[in-house]
């Protein structure tokens, strides 16, 4: 008999198996109770092989896991080693989807049937759904940036979206890229995640913060998948901070700083930082936050002209001047300069929208009210110092990474 009452609700897997005890059915489910339930309300709901293969189930059994992404890898896994007679039967074989990796140097990841799939590679699966593995992908390639083609030597658009590794990364660190995306599709979240960890401590303890930065934001976004998501479908588009700390970002900084400036609503935020190397790599970055979401295409660079030594205030001048000749890329309802007094002095000389400087020593906020400056000091655990401060770490990641473009280029050149 059956028990169909005491079925777990959560993610997971079920395992049908016939009286020999073979495995004749694996599959996948967010609510395990709720699917297999299913299979047994009726035949008239069913179609000729699904009544033969109900015909057949002796026992079920269930694995449960914390989300549908573990869920989906967990029945690929468990498809590939058994081979359950009615995951081909219910299916057209040739329709099943596999994730291939190639073996080169810089490897591609992409997607391929069973009579695509090349003699040498690592291959993943199958997987029942060709639009899961999509997604699947999708969503690992906001994490851990990968090539699914060969790269050209000029960044493209997924570069500027923040998804390719772009024509300057090394050949060691993005195998480790895919060392890591390997960890994913073999079901090793707990190994990848206590590796993420290390790595942060031992970036930390180097003050290499932009890369621990970095390590920081793929820890928190695979806590994210693995934390019980209920629709794979919807879940690349969740990489901000979920809407109502948004809300309470955005209101808590029209509060803080409204005795000061005009900010009866905040839409567009834009955060610009200088990044500077010996007397020739002078760059500036704009980074943009709108409608409640970091937007990677409005993002904007520019090579200095005006200095040819150090100079911050001057250089972030001339970027926010440069800036305001653009109002076909939208208005700001505010501008955030990394630095305090001699950056916001600079920066709000040239225009009119509402600014503020961001000291990085003690996360000092600095206002220019008339000729005087307010500073104010938010608590660590405010949600608008954390939007802020989120912010001028992407502006300093992006002029950074632009700097180091122009260095490269300029190398390879000589060469």
């Amino acid at each position: 008999m059956i028990d169909l009452q005491n079925l777990p609700t959560s993610p997971g897997i079920y395992i049908y198996r016939n009286s020999n005890k073979d495995i004749i059915y694996v599959g996948k489910a967010i609510n395990l109770k709720k699917r297999i339930s299913q299979y047994f309300t009726g035949n008239d709901a069913l179609g000729p092989k699904t009544k033969t293969l109900v015909s057949q189930i002796h026992t079920i059994e269930t694995k449960t896991v914390n989300s549908e992404i573990e869920a989906l890898i967990l029945e690929s896994s468990f498809i590939k080693k058994y081979k359950p007679k009615y995951n081909s039967l219910l299916k057209d074989d040739r329709s099943y989807s596999y994730i291939v990796i190639t073996k080169e140097d810089f490897p591609k990841i992409y997607t391929a049937h069973f009579s695509e799939l090349p003699p040498k590679a690592d291959i993943f699966g199958p997987f029942p759904s060709g639009t899961d593995v999509a997604i699947l992908l999708k969503t690992i390639r906001r994490i851990f940036p990968f090539y699914t083609k060969k790269h050209g030597s000029t960044p493209c658009l997924y570069c500027h979206l923040g998804i390719c590794p772009g024509p300057l990364i090394s050949v060691s660190d993005y195998c480790q890229t895919i060392k890591k995306i390997k960890q994913i599709l073999n079901n090793k979240f707990s190994t990848l995640h206590r590796q993420l960890v290390k790595e942060m401590l031992t970036a930390s303890q180097l003050e290499n913060f932009e890369y621990s930065l970095v390590l920081r934001r793929q820890i928190e976004s695979l806590q994210y998948i693995v934390s019980g998501w209920k629709n794979l479908r919807h879940l690349f588009e969740q990489v901000n901070l979920p809407e109502d700390r948004q809300n309470s970002a955005i209101n808590e900084l029209i509060i803080t700083l409204g005795a000061y400036l005009p900010l009866p609503t905040i839409n567009r935020l834009e955060c610009f930082d200088i990044s500077q190397m010996g007397t020739k790599y002078f760059v500036g970055s704009m980074v943009v936050w709108q409608n409640g979401q970091i937007d990677k295409k409005e993002y904007r660079k520019f090579k200095i002209y005006s200095k040819v030594t150090p100079d911050d205030q001057f250089m972030i001048k001339e970027v926010i001047w440069r800036r305001s000749k653009h109002p076909e890329w939208g208005i700001p309802d505010l501008i955030i300069v990394d630095g305090g007094k001699p950056q916001l002095t600079s920066a709000s000389a040239v225009t009119d929208i509402p600014i503020i400087g961001l000291a990085k020593r003690l996360e000092t906020i600095v206002i220019k009210n008339k000729n005087n400056f307010v500073e104010i000091n938010l608590p660590q655990n405010s949600t608008a110092l954390n939007l802020l401060k989120s912010l001028r770490d992407e502006a300093h990641r992006f002029a950074n990474y632009y700097r180091q473009q122009l260095m490269k280029l300029s190398r390879i050149n000589h060469d």
